[in-house]
């Protein structure tokens, strides 16, 4: 009864997740008006589940809540992916609010959901492709993992789970989890050290947390509106708030300053090194910056 109420209890935060945010001042990158050609502003939150690059061809990868798109940085042509993924002797299509992380060319893991109903179970677990995204297999938790966001460090993965509402954290690639329980609420954003990956920043809706036990205790540090995270280096995080305001910590997330801000809501980060970065808005505009994080150009919009 208590694993059911507390599915019940993140369903409806989910549900609950504040709408897209007004556009910034200042004249950064990504102004003007927001377009529902990659996104369905019509549902409710998420909009933007994934950015990554694929090394076999650079292309931009992003999933959102209309589903799994391929966009070519140079000439902007944008192509939908319609995969496929097979359990149980059932086969059902993959590509809506699907999280998706980049682990080799053409070779990526994830998790989700069923494009149809009634087919798999409502949550993929963990899942992997290596083709591209054509064909999915489940490699584990079939029908009881919803993972957020998945981070590989080092031998071992970490991940949100908003089933459980748990931080699970795999040493055999993701065939069995350990389960830590995070701060109460949906966890839409977690970042690990790169030098001590049991230190760890979470943000819920509204509250960034604090771990240094591998998931086991977490403090809050400040409070914030849809807090994105990135952690590139081991003295600097970025953060991007639900208004667009950059901010910008040397101290291990302890203190932020305000840096820039752009034009749009921000949900996904996607880093190269310190300096240079990717951040998708609500609509799947693709920002870019080359100096950390103080000006900001448009990739791709719309």
């Amino acid at each position: 009864m208590r694993r059911r109420a507390r599915i019940a209890l993140v369903a409806l935060l989910a549900l609950g997740l504040a709408g897209c945010g007004t556009a910034g001042a200042g004249g950064a990158a990504g102004g003007g008006k927001r377009s529902d050609r990659l996104v369905n502003f019509k549902q409710k939150p998420p909009y933007v589940n994934a950015l990554d690059i694929d090394p076999a061809d650079g292309q931009f990868l992003l999933t959102t809540n209309r589903g799994f798109f391929r966009i070519d940085p140079k000439s902007k042509k944008v192509t939908q992916v319609k995969g496929t993924i097979s359990a149980q002797g059932k086969t059902t299509t993959v590509g809506t609010f699907l999280e998706l992380v980049v682990s080799g060319p053409k070779t990526y893991i994830g998790s989700g959901h069923p494009d149809q109903k009634g087919t798999l179970p409502s949550f993929l677990g963990f899942i992997r492709t290596d083709d591209a995204g054509k064909t999915w297999q489940i490699l584990s938790r079939l029908g009881d993992a919803d993972l957020h966001k998945i981070i590989p460090a080092g031998d071992k993965l970490y991940a949100f789970d908003a089933v459980l509402g748990a931080m699970l954290i795999s040493s055999d690639g993701g065939r069995t989890f350990t389960e830590r329980f995070t701060p109460r609420g949906l966890v839409i954003d977690f970042v690990l050290d790169p030098d001590d990956p049991t230190y760890m920043l979470a943000a819920t809706e509204d509250q960034l947390y604090r771990s240094e036990d591998e998931a086991r205790k977490w403090r809050p540090l400040a409070s914030g509106q849809g807090i994105r995270l990135t952690w590139p280096e081991h003295d600097m995080v970025l953060r991007a708030d639900k208004d667009g305001t950059i901010q910008r910590s040397t101290d291990r997330g302890q203190t932020f300053k305000t840096i820039a801000r752009v034009d749009g809501e921000p949900y996904k980060f996607k880093t190269i090194d310190a300096q240079h970065h990717y951040l998708a808005l609500s609509d799947g505009t693709i920002l870019e910056t080359r100096d950390g994080g103080v000006k900001w150009t448009t990739a791709f919009k719309p």
